[in-house]
């Protein structure tokens, strides 16, 4: 039906036609349409032709002026009209096209003849339509009557109970899920500052390391150095032939032999970080939701407290300082007072040259100990940014956290 009314439909009015009137060009349009158009294009300069709405086809306006009726489309329009107001007749559902005209009593339902000679309702009891529609008036006021006592019934307080319940379960559930997402996040803020927490226990450690391995390796480092110097130094010993620069050379070369027979630094000496070597964050899989803020990193047992012991010179020291005594009362009553001067003008030349090798090894190991301290610092101005950096993060989380 669809199609057959796009196809009794007028292109410019797109409503059914109305008197229909047709076109050199066999196109069909209806008259007050046409006579529409017609009025426009009279309203222009003058044109000899008419372009056909449809397919542009010019045609004379002599033509146009009185368009024949088309009486075939016209009746057809009618015949559609007319189909088209009439009621549709019911049919049944079971059997297609097949007309509901029979009334079964049993059932109280429409039927189709299909259905009473060989449906379910084959044996049921059967009246016409007329006796049916009568029986069926008289019976509704009983029905009606029922239909008020349901009607009576509580629905709307039922309803309303449901509907309320509803509304105070989907609030229930919208506080329980805020509840949640509170919960994880203040476990993602505890896990992040743990975490944070650890990282920073990782890097006090590493410091730890720095200063137990970094003395002992400068030392390594200035034993090889000196051993690079002393090789130098023995190898220039063959071109040399003037005594005073051969016996400085030797000198020298001696205090790097000497220098060298200091004994080494153990290995075995420098352990630390030992509680650390099991480590494993696999340990860290059996603790509960609620203990989270017990992580933490392995700890180093605490050493035994002793109590110190007083110190007093030992016998030794006691025994020198007398034999010192002694020496220095021996020499000044055996000597003559120049004799002794000399002599002690000797010890003091032995003293200052002493003194001068000893103040130069301890500026050697002071230029190390600055080099140690310097980096040291360093490693401290690396770990302070690092916990300043920590503290703002915090302090612009806690920020966007309450909007402040």
């Amino acid at each position: 039906m669809e199609v057959l009314e796009e196809e009794l439909t007028c292109p410019i009015c797109c409503s059914l036609y109305d008197d229909p009137r047709v076109l050199p060009c066999a196109h069909n349009f209806c008259r007050k349409c046409l006579e529409g158009v017609l009025e426009g294009n009279s309203r222009q300069i003058w044109r000899p032709s008419f372009k056909c709405p449809t397919c542009r086809k010019e045609i004379s306006t002599m033509g146009v002026n009185s368009p024949q009726v088309n009486y075939l489309l016209k009746g057809i329009v009618e015949k559609y009209n007319k189909t088209k107001t009439t009621p549709k007749t019911l049919v049944c559902k079971v059997h297609a096209d097949q007309p509901l005209n029979i009334f079964c009593s049993t059932d109280l339902k429409l039927i189709c003849g299909f259905c009473a000679t060989n449906g379910s309702h084959k044996d049921h009891v059967f009246s016409s339509i007329d006796d049916a529609y009568k029986q069926e008036k008289s019976s509704f006021d009983v029905l009606f009557q029922s239909f008020e006592e349901i009607q009576c019934k509580d629905v709307t307080a039922r309803l309303e109970t449901l509907e309320t319940n509803k509304r105070n379960s989907l609030h229930l559930l919208t506080t329980d899920s805020d509840r949640v997402k509170d919960y994880f996040k203040k476990l993602q803020g505890l896990l992040e500052q743990k975490k944070n927490e650890i990282l920073s226990d990782f890097e006090t450690m590493r410091l730890e390391v720095l200063q137990a391995y970094d003395p002992e390796i400068n030392k390594l480092n200035t034993i090889i150095n000196e051993q690079k110097r002393a090789c130098v130094i023995a190898r220039n010993f063959k071109d040399i032939s003037d005594p005073i620069l051969f016996l400085q050379q030797i000198e020298e070369f001696r205090e790097k032999v000497d220098v060298l027979k200091a004994p080494l630094p153990s290995v075995s000496d420098v352990t630390v970080l030992s509680y650390m070597k099991n480590f494993d964050t696999h340990t860290w899989d059996s603790i509960k939701l609620g203990d989270v803020d017990k992580l933490c990193l392995p700890q180093e047992a605490p050493a035994r407290l002793e109590k110190p012991q007083p110190k007093f010179f030992s016998y030794r020291v006691v025994a020198a300082i007398c034999l010192l005594l002694v020496g220095l009362l021996v020499a000044f009553f055996s000597w003559p007072p120049t004799d002794l001067l000399q002599a002690c003008g000797i010890h003091l030349h032995h003293m200052y040259t002493y003194s001068s090798d000893v103040a130069l090894q301890m500026a050697q190991e002071l230029t190390i100990y600055w080099g140690l301290c310097v980096e040291h610092f360093f490693l401290f101005l690396k770990v302070l940014k690092y916990h300043a950096m920590i503290f703002l993060e915090y302090v612009a989380n806690f920020a966007c956290e309450y909007k402040l």
